[in-house]
């Protein structure tokens, strides 16, 4: 007799909604579409997208829920579903471009839509999400938060600059702007201080981050903020993993016998490649070690982004190995490379 023995709801996310696939397994191997829809990416879409499950799904197995990681933009749906105890599997990029390579799809991103996902829930055994620590969602909001600020503070200082180089100043508008300038750096600077408290009220975490910051270049923000966007590196497992998940892999876009340039995919995570930026030239500047492997580098390619890019993912990747092992850098020191 035909069974269902496994269902899973594939979830392909955007910005204003969630377009989902239910999909059933029977135990002769086949597969069934039960159902596809849209609903919004809010809190009355996710309570509708539960009412749905409900009426269409099998009533004696449990529903699995299986999306990728898109920005920020995945985040609420996959804590509302943890909170109402629904099995969550957020499946990393590059794996899912795996998945799609397998299943022979033509796209030209890595995405997978809904019924992709939703067949990779039901023929792998996925690991389970895990939420990270509350903190990391806290300091996630406030470095998110300061960053924001610092955008707008770039700005203002910006029509300031042009006001005060225009030919017909005006007092009032400059001293409007100061004011704004001003009003913004307090709120940064408050802001600063929450993620300092925040830090400061958990020993382990604090701690952690204090060894990441003996790393040349890496700051005390730059590691809370990279802590904080992978929540820990909770779903990260490797090096080359975490790379992949800030969008600084390399990717060749290459076709017949056409080869074009290698350059970085861009794909991951716009926060920690922003917060690692400027940590790079410090590094180079400032570490025997950075400097020399820069310059090695761009004696190859003689392009000072890449070499810089180069360097970027050089300090992620310690980052990660550090944070894994509880260790502090060590010029010089090879770090034994964790799983």
């Amino acid at each position: 007799m035909k069974k269902i023995i496994k269902q899973n709801l594939g979830i392909d996310v955007s910005k204003k909604d969630l377009a989902v696939c239910l999909m059933f397994l029977y135990n002769d191997m086949s597969k069934k579409i039960k159902g596809t829809r849209k609903f919004d990416n809010n809190e009355t879409g996710f309570k509708a997208l539960l009412e749905w499950i409900e009426r269409k799904k099998e009533e004696d197995l449990p529903v699995h829920f299986t999306l990728e990681p898109t920005g920020v933009y995945h985040e609420n749906v996959s804590y509302f579903l943890n909170d109402m105890n629904q099995l969550v599997h957020i499946v990393l990029t590059k794996k899912a471009k795996r998945y799609a390579e397998s299943l022979g799809t033509n796209s030209k991103t890595d995405k997978l839509d809904s019924k992709a996902l939703a067949q990779m829930g039901i023929e792998r055994e996925l690991e389970l999400w895990q939420p990270g620590s509350p903190v990391f969602r806290k300091l996630k909001t406030l470095t998110r938060e300061r960053s924001s600020m610092i955008k707008i503070r770039v700005m203002l200082k910006n029509q300031l600059e042009a006001l005060n180089n225009s030919a017909n100043r005006n007092k009032k508008s400059i001293n409007r702007l100061i004011r704004l300038i001003k009003e913004v750096n307090e709120n940064i600077a408050r802001v600063e201080k929450d993620i300092e408290r925040e830090v400061e009220n958990d020993q382990v975490l604090k701690s952690k981050i204090l060894k990441l910051v003996t790393i040349p270049g890496v700051g005390y923000l730059t590691a809370i903020i990279i802590v904080a966007e992978t929540d820990g590196f909770a779903l990260i497992k490797s090096i080359k993993q975490i790379v992949a998940y800030a969008g600084l892999d390399i990717k060749i876009r290459e076709s017949g016998k056409w080869k074009g340039k290698s350059k970085i995919s861009k794909s991951g995570n716009v926060h920690i490649r922003k917060a690692l930026y400027f940590p790079a030239y410090t590094s180079i500047r400032h570490s025997q070690t950075y400097k020399l492997f820069y310059e090695r580098l761009l004696d190859k390619r003689d392009i000072s982004l890449v070499a810089a890019v180069a360097v970027q993912r050089k300090i992620l990747g310690l980052i990660y190995t550090l944070w894994k092992n509880d260790s502090i850098y060590i010029e010089n020191y090879k770090v034994r490379k964790v799983a």
